[in-house]
């Protein structure tokens, strides 16, 4: 996987290259720029295999490809929606989008086929890769859908594992799954860490299980503190709440919906041992008068500190603001940090509240929560 990647990169510095020294003129030639250390790893002649800097020997295994029409019929369909560019091959299980300066392929291929959640209806892991133009765009991408299936081959949930992309935190790698559990090697991303030796990407390996409706990385259970929330939910009332796995640092990601005569909430957190919020708040108002704003956040924060499990957070956030305007500045208080953004959106005017929990300073990088530091 990081091979092609790797040669990816350089068909793409070609690319480049080619395209420059095109438009230069012959007549006066412009002095070299020294390529910098860091972009090595990038333009290479040699693409650098993994298996050349770890020295346990190691076969790839081959997954069988899993036949089932119906599902991928199902996929395709609902990842064209109504885009009637898509050129659509049931039989290949693919789709290609001709989109201007950004065209791409989606495939998917069915690896595996299990009783996930013990209801005996089949459930599925799902290779999803996308090849965007010249190996490099935002539409470039492999997954593994888990497809957690009810009846009437209905897909009643989805969680997505991001295996690779170009500037992605990880390369998930040496995959392989038994026993309803899948096991595979995560390296960090050279386009993203840019160390000087290809032989500093650190790597760790780790496994996912589903239960208890959702895909875990099991040290996560084992070894994070927000793993022992219970039934996480943030409002005290009854909310909609939505439970997925967090693609690149393999934490539980929680998405919850709460509505009131004056608000509409939503929010989203995840972390390991520190809580990652975003949280949002929406209600009916055209006007930019700070007053009238001022006197809206403040009974925002006072609901969230009496209907959220965020009393002591929220508490402290409103002895700040108890003699500031409004303000967007990260603001850092005892234990966390947070900023409170106020957007306009059609009628509509937003609350929106970052906050970043630091009860483990050694969490603060993606590798670090990764690997449950």
């Amino acid at each position: 996987m990081l091979s092609k990647l790797l040669l990816n990169s350089l068909i793409s510095f070609l690319g480049a290259s080619l395209l420059i020294s095109c438009g230069e003129s012959t007549s006066e030639s412009k002095p070299a720029v020294p390529k910098k250390k860091k972009t090595e790893l990038v333009e290479t002649e040699q693409p650098i295999d993994d298996y050349e800097y770890y020295s346990d020997d190691y076969e790839e295994e081959k997954w069988v490809e899993i036949e089932d029409p119906d599902l991928i019929k199902l996929l395709i369909d609902e990842e064209v929606k109504n885009d009637k560019r898509a050129k659509i091959d049931y039989k290949d299980h693919s789709i290609y989008f001709p989109i201007k300066g950004d065209s791409y392929h989606v495939r998917y291929t069915i690896r595996a086929k299990e009783y996930l959640n013990n209801d005996s209806i089949s459930d599925f892991i799902v290779y999803r890769t996308s090849d965007g133009m010249l190996g490099g765009s935002a539409n470039t991408n492999e997954k593994l859908i888990y497809c957690l299936m009810g009846p009437n081959k209905a897909i009643l949930q989805k969680h997505e594992i991001l295996l690779s992309a170009p500037f992605s935190y990880n390369l998930i790698e040496r995959i392989s799954f038994k026993n309803k559990k899948m096991t595979a090697r995560a390296m960090q991303n050279y386009r993203t860490y840019m160390p000087e030796n290809a032989e500093d990407l650190k790597t760790t390996m780790i496994s996912f299980i589903y239960t208890d409706s959702n895909v875990y990385e099991e040290s996560y259970l084992t070894d994070c503190e927000l793993a022992k929330w219970k039934n996480k939910q943030l409002f005290k009332g009854k909310s909609e709440v939505t439970r997925t796995i967090e693609m690149h640092n393999y934490t539980e990601l929680v998405y919850e919906k709460y509505k009131t005569e004056e608000f509409e909430f939503s929010a989203e957190f995840s972390g390991c041992d520190n809580l990652n919020l975003v949280l949002e708040a929406r209600f009916s108002y055209r006007g930019k008068k700070q007053e009238f704003l001022l006197e809206k956040r403040d009974r925002f924060l006072e609901y969230l500190k009496n209907n959220t499990s965020l009393e002591k957070e929220i508490t402290s956030i409103q002895g700040y603001f108890a003699d500031t305007d409004l303000s967007e500045e990260a603001i850092e208080l005892d234990g966390f940090t947070f900023r409170l953004y106020t957007s306009h959106e059609k009628g509509k005017t937003i609350f929106r509240l970052i906050l970043d929990q630091i009860k483990n300073p050694n969490q603060t990088e993606n590798w670090e929560i990764t690997t449950r530091h």
